[in-house]
């Protein structure tokens, strides 16, 4: 094998004819922006704009020049240097993340209600100590525990000051955009420290299809001006917003994180992007909108395929998660399912760690859980070399017919290998007897002890007090602006 394994959902014609199709859209039909200085820019930069329909299409010329100005290489760094990610992944695996948008916390006692923000000092000291959690969001606080307009904004405050992992921010006003961005520049000295060592990226979306609502819009202007890295998303119910088809539905999420890939790399060449395709579906029987639909597992695997093998544009998706309510068989089976199939993709990054309930819900032990289920899956895609050293050529031709008690488990080869096979910290490895002796613990009693280890430690990260006094200072003004 050649580092690792994967497989292509989509022959080389297909591919063709999807790139194809993606361009002709977006040339011919177009998007529709709700955003007069963005609209004003694209027209000076040459894009075909209607100003009183706010309504832009792309030239072949201009999507071309777009693709071509995208990094190859970029980092997306971590506010203490320990946590930096480069992309692409150096030894071919993908990053991962914790969930987003998720308005419920579930405690360890099972207590499901909004979160809090000493909710988030909890999540955040967990994911600071999961080895397999790569970077984070900004957990969904409820506005009974801080000011309903600026909630984003409360939230990012406690994530600069613990967490010691890249941040996505999801904004929720299209006002917060800026303070945001202030405020992660405040904590690394200056917007233009911000620039050269961005420790947060964005999401943006388009919702209803092809249709940028000025909020997102927002985040692309201000990201675009200020340097900041962009994580352009679409979030499409197969059904409801875009056709039922899954083929269909992943076609309208490229078109729309195409699109706004291009404007980020026309106002801002070299910006770092990657394309997160993040699809569900609705099931026609109840007008559900599910995750776990075995058609939309596919089709993140085409977006997925469409970026990285189309246009060498890093890309992210779903890789854990599930539509069951509660941490069942249905759980695990669907989020192994997931994260198995996602595994073999192209993606660069894989996210959903901690959720329940098709991403309402985060939970701290399923959070733990899914470190674990991320480690088997990077183990996965690494693959098996095959070569002689792996067959044990040498001890096999010359060694075992020559020497009567020649064993295996005292072999030089053994020794060599013998500490390779993954053994995820939390699973029962040592039989019956050993499991009964130690008290017949599940995986989610094992979970548990991991969350009150962690939670009795010494957390492993803090904002230095001085940057901590100029963030706090940027959530002051912040209130005043925002909070009616």
């Amino acid at each position: 094998m050649v580092g690792r394994i994967k497989y292509n959902v989509m022959n080389d014609q297909e591919l063709q004819h999807m790139k194809s199709r993606l361009e002709q859209l977006l040339i011919e039909r177009g998007i529709h922006l709700d955003h007069e200085e963005m609209l004003a820019d694209l027209a000076k930069l040459g894009c075909v704009v209607d100003m009183e329909n706010k309504d832009v299409k792309f030239t072949k010329e201009l999507i071309d020049k777009a693709v071509a100005a995208i990094p190859e290489k970029f980092t997306l760094y971590s506010p203490g240097g320990k946590n930096d990610l480069t992309f692409p992944h150096p030894e071919g695996k993908f990053y991962t993340r914790t969930n987003t948008g998720a308005p419920n916390y579930r405690t360890v006692k099972g207590d499901t209600h909004y979160t809090t923000l000493e909710e988030v000092d909890e999540w955040y000291k967990l994911t600071n100590a999961m080895e397999n959690i790569d970077y984070v969001t900004l957990p969904s606080t409820s506005g009974e525990y801080v000011p309903g307009d600026a909630v984003d904004v409360y939230t990012l405050e406690k994530a600069l000051k613990h967490s010691a992992k890249h941040i996505w921010i999801q904004p929720y006003e299209s006002d917060n955009v800026q303070w945001l961005i202030d405020m992660a520049a405040a904590a690394v000295g200056g917007h233009d420290k911000l620039r050269e060592k961005p420790i947060v990226s964005f999401i943006a979306c388009g919702v209803p299809s092809l249709t940028f609502k000025h909020m997102d819009a927002e985040v692309l202007y201000r990201c675009a001006k200020a340097g900041v890295p962009v994580q352009p998303c679409s979030l499409p119910t197969a059904g409801a917003n875009t056709p039922v088809t899954a083929q269909g539905t992943a076609f309208i999420a490229c078109a729309e994180v195409f699109a706004m890939i291009i404007m980020l790399e026309l106002l801002c060449p070299g910006l770092p992007v990657i394309a997160t395709t993040l699809l569900f579906s609705m099931d026609m029987q109840t007008t559900y909108t599910l995750q776990s639909n075995t058609q939309i597992t596919i089709a993140r695997l085409i977006c997925m395929e469409l970026f990285e093998r189309g246009y060498n544009i890093r890309a992210h998706s779903y890789g854990t998660g599930t539509d069951s309510l509660t941490m069942d068989a249905q759980n695990f089976i669907e989020r192994t399912n997931l994260i198995d199939a996602m595994a073999m993709s192209e993606a660069s990054v894989l996210g959903g760690a901690g959720q329940l309930e098709t991403a309402k819900t985060i939970s701290p032990l399923q959070l733990i859980i899914d470190n674990e289920i991320f480690g088997i899956a990077q183990r996965i895609r690494c693959g098996l070399a095959v070569d002689d050293e792996t067959l044990d050529w040498d001890e096999l031709i010359a060694g075992m017919d020559k020497d009567p008690a020649f064993s295996f488990l005292m072999s030089e080869h053994t020794f060599r290998h013998y500490a390779e096979p993954h053994r995820p910290d939390m699973f029962n490895r040592d039989g019956l007897v050993r499991w009964e002796q130690e008290g017949s613990k599940t995986l989610t009693d094992k979970a548990l002890e991991k969350f009150e280890a962690i939670m009795a430690a010494e957390d492993t990260y803090a904002l230095s007090a001085d940057k901590a006094a100029e963030v706090e200072k940027v959530l002051k003004q912040a209130h005043a602006a925002l909070v009616k």
